[in-house]
């Protein structure tokens, strides 16, 4: 009978030669990714993933609004399951970089794959809800840490089932976070046990992000499922969702056409473009240029706009030598009504 703990500890070690012409010599780790990274391997393993997820979607829900029901502030749930096209796309992505940075590097996530929960283990937004806060403040307290609060005091209800991995503050240079220090401390005292039994510390962090992105992350795993919480303002959710299409593209990620309307579409391929141009650009007016001087200041105001509870956003000047077709108006002609 093979020993899988055994073996996935000796992956890195294994080697056997290919019977095929050119025979080389390589290691069964190798040959792992390769296969787990393969597009008919994924989409299988993904299909597998979100069916799973699908099975516990609506009492997943049931605690969001649990959540935001104990907190007693005004805010919207959103909820989705992963899709399957992009789960696979994480599960490939995954692996290739695995083959890539070695056995000794990441040992530990492949025997939480073998040993653990599978593939699963890898998509950390199997299933994902935003909490978008309709109010900055609830009486004389930030909504949003009100909202942070009751996520600690059902973490320690239910701590067998809903554990804590990490928790990231994102944040633009000179825009004020959705938390605080205090809350930051308190989920860096949480402590969780992965699949394989192992304690690990929750991460906790404030992270200030070049291009602006003001949000507050949380992953969670929720029943054996990872569950990805996003919290955020009105104007902040619509604007992140718009401005996804130049992050897409700053991390070298194809664009998703599906979403938009024909109008739309046409629209975004002549921004893809003109960003692609500025992102080609070495010196003069460059991508990280563009960051600071124009999208840092449009989640300020956009940040601004919620804390002051002002009807519409005040945009900064579009800064000179830029394509006009990146200005906010064009931009937000992209968004979901």
């Amino acid at each position: 009978m093979i020993n899988i703990a055994k073996t996935a500890m000796t992956l890195g070690k294994t080697v056997y030669t290919t019977r095929t012409a050119g025979a080389r010599t390589t290691t069964m780790f190798d040959a792992f990714c390769k296969t787990m990274s393969r597009p008919d391997v994924a989409a299988q393993r993904a299909s597998r993933i979100v069916a799973d997820t699908e099975k516990q979607r609506a009492e997943l829900l049931e605690i969001a609004n649990k959540i935001l029901s104990n907190s007693g502030i005004d805010a919207e749930i959103s909820a989705r399951v992963k899709g399957i096209d992009s789960t696979a796309s994480k599960i490939k992505k995954k692996f290739t970089g695995f083959q890539e940075k070695g056995y000794e590097s990441v040992k530990e996530q492949i025997y939480n794959v073998i040993l653990g929960k599978g593939t699963g283990e890898l998509v950390g937004d199997s299933y994902g809800f935003r909490y978008i806060l309709n109010k900055e403040k609830t009486g004389t307290q930030d909504s949003a840490v009100k909202l942070y609060v009751s996520i600690l005091n059902y973490q320690k209800k239910n701590h067998k089932t809903f554990y804590l991995t990490s928790f990231e503050d994102y944040y633009g240079k000179g825009i004020k976070p959705y938390g605080n220090t205090e809350i930051r401390d308190k989920f860096a005292l949480l402590k969780y046990k992965t699949s394989l039994g192992k304690t690990k510390e929750t991460i906790a962090a404030f992270t200030e992000k070049p291009a602006g992105y003001t949000r507050t992350n949380i992953n969670v795993c929720i029943n054996g499922v990872n569950v990805e919480i996003q919290v955020g303002g009105k104007y902040t959710t619509k604007w992140g969702d718009v401005e996804h299409i130049l992050y897409d593209m700053r991390q070298g990620k194809p664009i998703d056409m599906s979403k938009y309307t024909p109008e739309q579409k046409e629209l975004a391929k002549e921004i893809q473009k003109a960003y692609q141009e500025v992102l080609a650009r070495k010196s003069g007016h460059t991508a990280d240029e563009f960051c600071e001087k124009y999208l840092n200041k449009l989640w300020e105001s956009f940040r601004e706009a919620e804390i002051k509870n002002l009807d519409t956003p005040l945009y900064p000047a579009f800064p000179k030598g830029f394509p006009e077709i990146l200005k906010v108006e064009n931009l937000l002609k992209l968004a979901h009504d």
